[in-house]
């Protein structure tokens, strides 16, 4: 019972210490959102069956989306908060082109992936064959 009782502690005592190792580190699927961070202003919706093209110009709406370090968004139109909550960065396979990209989830939002992000312009997609892009800038 004694040779049991060691054997235990010799194989269970470094399993746990090894997954806390691996546990604590960073995990490589981790994206950083310090390239989102900001505010985006809403620049145009397209496509869709419909295929749409609405602007501020067009719709009369004021669209902005803020995104901070703590992983909290915003989303305003003509200054009225419309939805906010938590975001995370993922990485998933698209159902349209079966690609690796990045999308944004967002906690109370329909996902939208990101489609490219490129200093001040930001351009997202409904993962939907019919789906829409936005184009946001800072």
């Amino acid at each position: 019972m004694k040779n049991l009782t060691s054997l235990s502690r010799k194989l269970v005592l470094p399993l746990i210490l090894l997954s806390l190792a691996f546990s604590c580190g960073t995990r490589e699927d981790e994206l950083s959102n310090e390239q989102y961070l900001g505010t985006w202003n809403w620049v145009s919706t397209d496509g869709g069956i419909g295929n749409i093209h609405e602007t501020p110009a067009n719709t009369g709406i004021e669209r902005k989306m803020t995104f901070t370090a703590e992983n909290h968004y915003t989303i305003t139109e003509n200054s009225t908060v419309v939805n906010e909550g938590t975001y995370n960065l993922i990485r998933e396979v698209t159902s349209t082109d079966h690609s690796e990209k990045i999308f944004i989830d967002f906690s109370n939002y329909p996902d939208v992936m990101v489609n490219s992000i490129n200093g001040p312009d930001l351009h997202l997609a409904d993962d939907a064959v019919d789906g829409y892009t936005y184009h946001y800038s800072k």
